[in-house]
């Protein structure tokens, strides 16, 4: 009599459904990975654009007016009416040098990459973006940010309004809350993404 002896490995079925699960596993991780980068290139955007306020207040404390703004058409950008940081300029935010000595490197946007039809915030591109009124008492530096779920991501937020915005002049220190100006007409459903120091 023969006796027949168990056969070792897997079935077909069995590598199948752990490869399955392989795959289900790092879909997960990598949806969270790619959450979190997202996460820390918005942490980062608003370190930097505190620290580009910061350097405006400096230069503004000893000038009494804020930098005259670089065009952003001037250095490989399009806009000709505010600064962007797809200028390729280090100094991308101000045609004045000395702005410089109170921020040595101005940052640019993690990605600084142009996603819509011109390279500003509130067309979906990632990059920061200056302006200044033409007495230079009031500005504005926005960013878009990424993360949908950001409790600071609003329709428009200003940190110090000026005229551009198609929006009635807000006296100085100018608006602190969000602006829903979409209804409007003035400012498309994607501003929702801007954010702007407080």
């Amino acid at each position: 009599m023969k006796i027949k002896q168990a056969q070792s490995g897997f079935t077909l079925i069995e590598l199948l459904v752990v490869v399955a699960i392989i795959s289900l596993l790092s879909s997960v991780v990598m949806a969270s990975l790619n959450s979190a980068r997202i996460k820390a290139r918005d942490a980062k955007r608003k370190v930097e654009l505190k620290q580009i306020v910061n350097a405006l207040e400096l230069y503004y404390n000893d000038n009494g007016a804020y930098p005259p703004f670089r065009l952003a058409s001037s250095c490989g950008g399009t806009r000709t009416d505010f600064a962007t940081s797809m200028c390729t300029d280090p100094n991308w935010l101000s045609t004045d040098a000395n702005f410089l000595k109170y921020i040595p490197s101005v940052p640019k946007d993690p990605l600084n990459k142009i996603n819509g039809q011109d390279e500003t915030p509130w067309w979906f591109s990632n990059s920061y973006t200056y302006g200044v009124s033409l007495d230079r008492q009031r500005y504005d530096i926005l960013t878009n940010l990424e993360n949908t779920n950001d409790g600071e991501r609003c329709e428009l937020k200003l940190w110090k309004s000026q005229s551009v915005w198609a929006v009635p002049d807000i006296p100085p220190p100018g608006d602190t809350g969000c602006w829903s100006t979409a209804t409007a007409g003035n400012v498309p459903d994607r501003a929702k993404q801007i954010w702007s120091p407080k």
